[in-house]
């Protein structure tokens, strides 16, 4: 009954198993250490699960454990690219709404000269078609009424 219970180690006691120091030297307490046997072991097996491992045996060796850094790597990567992809799309599309906007109403502007040259246009050949006739006949009469003067500046020689 007087026995005290050994402090577990805040990093896992030796070999990073979890256990507390005391079992760690070999004192035979066992679980009495603060930890629950089963908790020990359930998280053993969630680590090793989570790094794709079975069973409870020793972990990957340093190859397999530097392989599957540089595929989460890889995988952090094309991910993080792919977010930078659709970032960059919005913000175009963004762009391309924004410039239709600005450009629509300068094309409304650009649309409202045009058809204001073509209204001025259409005017002056309506007027041209009405005073076609009219100015054919006033330009034919001054050049088929020949008159017959002397120019004033025309000097006869004696």
């Amino acid at each position: 009954g007087g026995q005290q219970r050994a402090a577990p180690c805040p990093r896992g006691g030796p070999g990073g198993q979890g256990q507390p120091q005391a079992e760690a030297a070999g004192t035979g307490r066992g679980h009495r250490g603060g930890h629950r046997p089963g908790a020990v072991v359930g998280v053993a097996q969630r680590l090793h699960r989570g790094l794709g491992v079975a069973g409870g045996g020793p972990g990957p060796g340093p190859a397999v454990l530097q392989t599957r850094k540089a595929r989460r790597l890889k995988q952090a990567k094309e991910e993080a690219q792919m977010e930078v992809e659709q970032y960059r799309r919005e913000r175009e599309q963004e762009f391309q709404s924004k410039q239709q906007a600005a450009m629509g109403s300068q094309g409304n502007l650009s649309a409202e000269v045009e058809q204001a040259t073509r209204r001025q246009v259409q005017g002056m050949q309506s007027s041209q078609q009405r005073n076609r006739e009219r100015i054919l006949a006033q330009l034919l009469g001054m050049v088929c009424d020949v008159r017959p003067q002397v120019h004033p500046n025309y000097r006869i020689a004696v």
